[in-house]
Parts: C-alpha cells; sequence; structure tokens
C-alpha cells in the first residue's frame, strides 16, 4: 500500500543511511583535506518502516500539514493543557498508532509526562505485519522567553 507524502505522509518508506568517507588525503603543504560524508537513500520494508511511519503520525501536530489541517494528532487542542485526561489522551494515541497501515494491534502504550519541563514520553510496542516494534517518542512544547 502506498500513499501519496504530499496528501498522507503515513508511507514514507526510505532512510536515509550514511556512506563512510574514504579516510583523509595527505597533501604536501598543509593539514590532510578530510572528504565530505555522503548520503544514500535505501527503502526500508520490515518493521521499521512501521515503526517510522508511528512516529512521522504521532510527531504530527493538528493542522501543521497544509495540505490536509485534519491530520495529526490535537496536542495543543487536548493532550498537552493544563489537567489533560489520561483516559482521553491514551484513546487519541492509540487511535492514532492503530490508524497505521500493517499495524495489527497494540501490545504496550505508556505515557510518562515532565510537566515542568512540558514533555510526553511515548512509549509503545506494536505487533504488525511485518515484526514486532518497541519504540519511543518524545513530544516537546517550546517555551517562549
Amino acid at each position: 500500500m502506498s500513499y501519496d507524502l504530499a496528501l498522507n505522509r503515513l508511507d514514507h518508506d526510505m532512510v536515509f543511511y550514511v556512506i563512510p568517507p574514504p579516510p583523509p588525503t595527505p597533501t604536501p603543504h598543509g593539514p590532510p583535506v578530510t572528504n565530505v560524508i555522503k548520503y544514500t537513500i535505501w527503502p526500508i520494508n520490515n518493521a521499521d518502516k512501521v515503526a517510522q511511519q508511528i512516529k512521522m503520525n504521532l510527531l504530527s501536530f493538528l493542522g501543521e500539514w497544509f495540505l490536509d489541517v485534519t491530520y495529526g494528532v490535537p496536542y495543543l487542542e487536548e493532550i498537552l493543557v493544563k489537567n489533560p485526561r489520561m483516559a482521553s489522551v491514551e484513546t487519541i494515541l492509540r487511535s492514532h498508532i492503530q490508524s497505521v497501515p500493517d499495524v495489527i494491534r497494540i501490545d504496550h502504550l505508556g505515557l510518562n509526562w515532565d510537566r515542568q519541563n512540558r514533555y510526553l514520553f511515548v512509549e509503545f510496542a506494536c505487533t504488525t505485519n511485518l515484526g514486532p516494534i518497541q519504540e519511543s517518542v518524545k513530544l516537546e512544547i517550546f517555551r517562549h522567553e
């Protein structure tokens, strides 16, 4: 299943890998010249793909994507507010994780709050069609000082 990146942003199945640079080349009149780090793009088709899609889904704020303002998690509206209801927060995050293609079930969802610094740590473990995944995401709101 493939989605248009401009319309859905769910099926982003490429990852950048660093190509190790060759050793520095010596020069006759100075320090050795270091080579530039280069990257290559590799398609991923295993459980890492689903983990990346879940992270992208969880890191998108509601209304952030200009082509679809209904896409994203309502963090500012319902989650990162004063005295949020934990049951509704967990329900919202579960539904967004479950909406990612290839997710069969959510085995674990842990929420850890750092209220003073306004961080939300989301840890999740899922069973997918491509294998099990266990990841965590740090969500934060930047303070204007």
